[in-house]
């Protein structure tokens, strides 16, 4: 008989956002590239099947279906690698969540983080006092010298802690999460530049990294999402530089350089 008749279906919405399709091959190339993804998180468990539902149109995230025996373990972990959508109504004051920024530098009040939480849509406000406590010492900086200093784009992936809600106007104020905090003092305690990349997946990545002759560039290329990638360089290596180099190999993408030496400056005091 059918797998369909032993087990339950489980659907899951994922948190990866998926964008810029029409750049990078036809549907169906997407479809099987991402359920290729999906499936390094869950080898061994082959008795249990993932097909994808649908892209959704409003949030470009894919829906899923998980069948079989380990359906509930298969879903409970890829929550926890991939992450998943949240109802506004379920979110927890204090609890961290997984998120990438969204319309970076549009406003100037401070930047928002695209949690994956809808009924009704909402994205987290860190708000600029939160940022200059947190990422340059408490220092008087504008919202652009921070973005500027850390290089930030959207889709850059980031931990929030939630610190208020308002359910009256459906708004949600956070903080970056010690996950994220402890990436920058990594890198300014080794000194180590990082390129990150949005648009394109690891292995297209590091394909280009390869074919321009940078692969003994880099420490190790961590993957955050499907289409979300850092490479953490060597002592010596130039972010900006291995950018212009690569960036004809990855058309349609963002680049983004970290660089120790100029996140160090927002920790001066201005003269």
């Amino acid at each position: 008989m059918a797998l369909e008749t032993y087990f339950m279906a489980q659907n899951l919405v994922l948190f990866d956002k998926i964008y810029n399709i029409s750049d990078r091959g036809n549907k169906e190339d997407i479809y099987q590239r991402y359920l290729q993804y999906l499936k390094e998180y869950v080898k061994g468990f082959t008795d249990t099947s993932i097909k994808i539902k649908k892209l959704r149109k409003f949030d470009k995230r894919f829906e899923i279906i998980i069948q079989g025996p380990e359906e509930k373990f298969v879903l409970n972990l890829l929550k926890k690698e991939i992450g998943s959508v949240h109802d506004f109504k379920d979110i927890i004051v204090g609890k961290i969540y997984r998120g990438s920024l969204v319309d970076v530098g549009k406003v100037g009040f401070g930047l928002f983080v695209d949690c994956a939480i809808l009924n009704p849509p909402i994205d987290v406000l860190v708000n600029l006092h939160k940022l200059r406590e947190q990422l340059c010492n408490g220092n008087e900086r504008s919202l652009k010298e921070i973005i500027e200093a850390y290089d930030f784009i959207d889709h850059f992936p980031v931990y929030v802690k939630i610190t208020e809600l308002d359910e009256v106007n459906n708004k949600l104020l956070g903080e970056l999460a010690p996950k994220t905090l402890e990436f920058y003092k990594k890198i300014l305690k080794e000194n180590l530049e990082c390129v990150f990349l949005s648009g394109e997946t690891k292995g297209q990545f590091k394909k280009a990294l390869t074919k321009k002759s940078h692969f003994q560039d880099f420490i190790t290329l961590k993957r955050f999402g499907f289409l979300e990638n850092l490479v953490l360089l060597k002592e010596g290596s130039n972010a900006p530089g291995i950018i212009a180099h690569i960036g004809n190999e990855l058309r349609n993408c963002k680049l983004s350089a970290i660089r120790p030496d100029k996140i160090r400056k927002l920790f001066q005091s201005k003269k």
